[in-house]
């Protein structure tokens, strides 16, 4: 599987997006951190570029 990094925006609870980094140490396991309230979505971009540095950073608006 090839590992990636999305920041998705969550419909179901207001102001809240999600990183989402998706095999990143080759165990097919699935890493979520979660933002929400004033800024979620940057702060959400500038963790994501921070903590997988390297890996391609990729947006989705669920």
């Amino acid at each position: 599987m090839k590992s990636s990094v999305v920041i998705v925006k969550n419909d179901e609870i207001p102001v809240t997006w999600t990183v989402e980094a998706n095999d990143i140490d080759n165990d097919g396991s699935v890493d979520v951190t979660i933002f929400s309230g004033p800024d979620a979505q940057a702060r959400a971009h500038e963790y994501a570029v921070w903590k997988y540095q390297g890996a391609t950073v990729e947006r989705e608006y669920a």
